[in-house]
Formats: structure tokens, sequence, C-alpha cells
């Protein structure tokens, strides 16, 4: 065996033994999680927060999914702030100006971008609660009754809710939403063992007494996405352990279509990632850095077996142990959001899983991207 076989072969038992401690973490987070029965008589107002870019073919269907909401309508509103669309999407909002339930917004002048508008939304509201939501996402009907019984059985400052991808029917959607759920439940695998690191946007509720108390998105207004990740840091340091939770009844999904093409998919994946470097919680660090190591010692493993057996049934034993540890979360999480055929696409999913993993991770630090025809 030579120096190269042998660096590769150690880093290799390094990375893969950090990575089966954090995904059995998270395992184990997701089962400790708090299980909450609906109540029949919330008591809580809510404000529905929705920051809208050129969503013209999304915000009819959003707004009618909300006022459909299973929950009193004395006690929510809907907010929604457009964001210099370019599109026709003012014009859909218009037809919805005359109802009591919902109040148009609109940026003005140099200000824009989605933490502009929900920053504009959360200070017009007049809720306990801020739930925020994507434009391009539908609730379930009971999404709301969810959100007011979960808060008020465990009073949290911030509660993450799930997203899952609507009705995958091609190989790509179906690798998308697997890999949405694998995201999902380790943010609330994460929360499970009060470590909270991760959100997603489409699906967050937190008190506006707590948004404002930590100032909202000041100190990181420059960076484009991270509304959802940079605020849970805040709330994390700024409250007790336990103050953030994760809706754990599957009526408070959140229903997103997946996109359309890979080219999206991992534009879309690449925003996500640009955001890491302005990341200041240790654990969240450990953990990305933990990912990301693991699935390119996999990829280096994969194209250096080329050259050497030895390197070659490293990766095997790597591919091997990825497919035992991950197994287990996604089939809870599966279960959970009632799409247990997707782990039929399971082992394909892991042997491109990394490949793209790799890449996005790399090209997500590199490469500029872009959202709603801006950069």
């Amino acid at each position: 065996m030579n120096n190269v076989e042998l660096v590769i072969i150690f880093i290799s038992i390094i990375t893969g033994t950090a990575y089966f401690i954090l995904i059995i973490s998270f395992t184990l987070g997701w089962i400790k999680l708090k299980k909450f029965a609906i109540y029949e008589s919330p008591s809580t107002f809510i404000s529905i927060v929705v920051p809208v870019r050129n969503e013209q073919d999304h915000i009819d269907s959003l707004i009618e999914s909300l006022l459909r909401q299973n929950y009193p309508a004395t006690l929510y509103e809907i907010i929604i702030i457009n964001d210099h669309s370019t599109d026709n999407t003012f014009g859909e909002l218009k037809k919805h100006e005359g109802l009591d339930t919902v109040t148009l917004l609109e940026l003005v002048g140099e200000q824009g971008g989605k933490k502009s508008a929900i920053d504009l939304g959360v200070r017009q509201a007049s809720g306990i609660l801020i739930a925020s939501l994507d434009a391009d996402c539908i609730p379930a009907g009971n999404w709301l009754k969810t959100i007011s019984s979960c808060y008020e059985q465990g009073r949290y400052k911030m509660i993450a809710g799930p997203v899952t991808i609507h009705k995958p029917k091609t190989w790509l959607s179906s690798f998308q939403a697997l890999e949405l759920l694998s995201l999902v439940a380790s943010g609330g695998g994460a929360i499970g063992i009060k470590k909270p690191i991760m959100c997603n946007g489409a699906n967050l509720i937190y008190e506006k007494e707590a948004y404002l108390k930590v100032d909202g998105f000041k100190g990181n207004e420059h960076i484009p996405g991270g509304d959802d990740i940079f605020l849970m840091e805040k709330i994390k340091k700024a409250y007790p352990k336990g103050s953030i939770g994760f809706n754990t009844n599957p009526q408070g999904l959140v229903y997103t279509a997946a996109s359309e093409n890979l080219m999206e998919f991992l534009n879309q994946r690449m925003r996500w990632v640009a955001k890491s470097p302005a990341y200041r919680n240790p654990f969240l660090i450990t953990s990305a850095l933990v990912v990301l190591l693991f699935n390119l010692i996999m990829l280096i493993t994969l194209i250096s077996s080329i050259c050497s057996m030895k390197i070659f049934l490293a990766f095997c034993t790597l591919f091997f142990l990825k497919c035992i540890i991950d197994f287990p979360i996604l089939w809870m999480a599966s279960s959970f959001s009632k799409q247990r055929q997707l782990m039929v696409f399971y082992l394909p999913f892991q042997l491109i899983y990394f490949i793209f993993i790799s890449m996005s991770g790399v090209m997500g630090n590199l490469l500029s991207s872009s959202w709603k025809g801006r950069k």
C-alpha cells in the first residue's frame, strides 16, 4: 500500500466515523421530537407573511389555499409583500385587495430582497406568531391549526415546519423529494437533540416579539439568502435551550413544486450553500463540513479507484456505510410525509447524491447564482 492509498483510506475512516456519529445523532433526535395533539379550539392569532417576486403563476393558488384554512377567520391575517415583481404578480394581487383577511404591501425605492419584504410584513403584523411562507408553496388545510397547537403546548420562540415536494412523478422530482426530506429530517433531528441548525423559510414560524428582540435580519442584510437559518441562529443565541421546536404533525406540511430541470435545481442548492461562509453556529459549521467532506471523499475514492483496487474497496465501504446510516431517518421522514413510495429510488439516489452534494458544495462557494432575475 503506497502513501497516497494510506492517506485516502485514513481520511475515509475519519470522515466516515464523523458522518456516522452525526447522522445517528440526527436519527435519535428525530425519534425524540415531541408529538403534539391538535387543539380544536385554538386561541393564537397568527400573521401569515409571504414575500413575493415574479410569482404570477402561483400567487392565486396560494391565497386561495390560505383562505381555505381550517382555522377561525378572526384569528389570522394574510400579509403579502410585493418585492419589485417584473411580471403581472402585482396585478394578480390586486384581485384580492378588498378582502378583509388580506393585506397587500409593496417594497418601494431601493428597498428590495426577501429579507426586506419579510421585515416589512412582520412590522405590520398584528399576530403573536408570524408564519412565513414562500409564494410557490401550498400548505395543508390544517396547517394553521397544527401551528397554534404546537405553539400553545410548547410555547416555543420559533417553530420549524416540514416542507416536501408536491406529488413527485418524474425521476428528477423524486430525487429532489428525497433530498428535501433528508434536509427536513436532519433539521428536525438537530432540534430533537436541542442543537438546532437548519430550517426552511417556506414553513417557518416565530414569535413577533422574538423577531423584534433579535433585531430581525440586522447584521446579515447584505447576504441574499439566509432569512431562515440566520434568524434561527439569532433566536437560539437569545433564548434558553429548547426554545426552538419542530412541528411534528404531518398536517403541518407545506408542499412545494420541484425544480423543472437539473440546472434549476443545482442553482437553487448553490444559493443555499453560498450563505455558508457567514455561519457562526459551531455545530452547524461542523455538521456542514462533515457532510461535505464525507461526500467529497466518496467522490475522490470513486475517481481514484481507477488506479487502485484498495481505494475502490474503500469507496465500496463508504457507500455501504452511507446506505446503512441514511436509511432509518429517510424511512421515518418518508413515512411522516406519506411518501414512502420514494424509497424505491433510495439506492439510485445514494449512487448520485454524493456527486451532487460535492458539486453544489464546491460550486456554491466559488460561483455566483441567480434568483428571480437577481444575482
